[in-house]
């Protein structure tokens, strides 16, 4: 009856009928373990870390916006961690609701609502399963069988989503989605939906289209900023780009000037045994 099973959802699969194989409670166990493998990887800021509690801040109103795409309850809620890099200048999302941003990407920042709208963004990726799309696309349909038929989650499957998160770029229709779900989740939330344009144009405006890892795994052309600009006018009017309500932190502790002031000034509280991964990799 398995083996009548396994070859009844590779043929599925095979006819790019996918997106439904991989169950929710698989899909938390799965971002459960790209966790772990993150917490090696990267410098996380401590859960009792003041920046920590902000970035949370920031995106709780975006969650409860994203319900009227997904229900965050199917992921557990979303987990926020900040990684602890100021050179790094990225965020991204895991399976189950893990997302990520990190301390450079903070400092690039000119207004909290360009954050919102990358992480409106993000949550959108989530919201639209396209992680889930990428993995059923980008390994072969019998080892997908194989990982996620019975219960639980293979611990190969945990390390290729481990590295489609790092190495993943989304197909251009996924982008353009994200953007279009991510404007309504970070205005439902309050934040001015310019926020991701204005990010694109600060990074591009700095450091061109070759800058940081942000840009590289969404990239930001002429065309997709216009496309984006003309959904928020067609969607909220005359909005202006910068309304000062919407462009300021919504229900945070802490502004965007104490933030980048407490990382520039170090002020920060690491997590223990996060980045070990790391600095093994670079000892002689």
């Amino acid at each position: 009856m398995r083996h009548a099973l396994f070859v009844l959802v590779t043929a599925w699969l095979t006819t790019g009928c996918g997106g439904l194989l991989i169950s929710a409670q698989q899909e938390r166990e799965l971002g459960a373990g790209v966790h772990t493998e993150i917490k090696k990887e990267y410098k996380l800021l401590d859960a009792s870390d003041p920046l920590t509690r902000w970035a949370q801040q920031v995106v709780k109103p975006l969650s409860a916006a994203s319900a009227k795409f997904r229900n965050p309850a199917e992921l557990g809620g979303y987990k926020v961690a900040v990684i602890y890099d100021d050179k790094l200048v990225n965020a991204f999302a895991a399976p189950g609701g893990y997302t990520y941003l990190s301390t450079g990407l903070i400092l690039q920042a000119k207004t909290c609502t360009e954050i919102a709208g990358v992480m409106g963004h993000e949550l959108a990726h989530v919201t639209q399963k396209h992680g889930v799309q990428a993995m059923e696309q980008q390994v072969a349909a019998g080892t997908l069988a194989q990982w996620f038929l019975g219960e639980g989650v293979a611990g190969e499957a945990v390390m290729a989503a481990f590295a489609m998160v790092q190495n993943t770029k989304f197909s251009r229709d996924h982008e353009a989605e994200s953007d279009e779900v991510g404007v309504q989740i970070a205005y439902a939330a309050g934040y001015n939906p310019y926020g991701l344009v204005s990010f694109f144009e600060t990074l591009l405006k700095q450091h061109g289209s070759g800058g940081p890892e942000f840009l590289s795994s969404h990239p930001a052309t002429d065309r997709r900023i216009a496309d984006t600009t003309a959904e928020i006018k067609r969607r909220y009017g005359g909005l202006s780009r910068n309304d000062a309500a919407r462009n300021r932190c919504q229900q945070t502790d802490l502004s965007l000037a104490e933030v980048q002031g407490r990382i520039r000034g170090k002020q920060l509280k690491v997590a223990a045994g996060t980045g070990a991964g790391r600095q093994k990799a670079k000892a002689p």
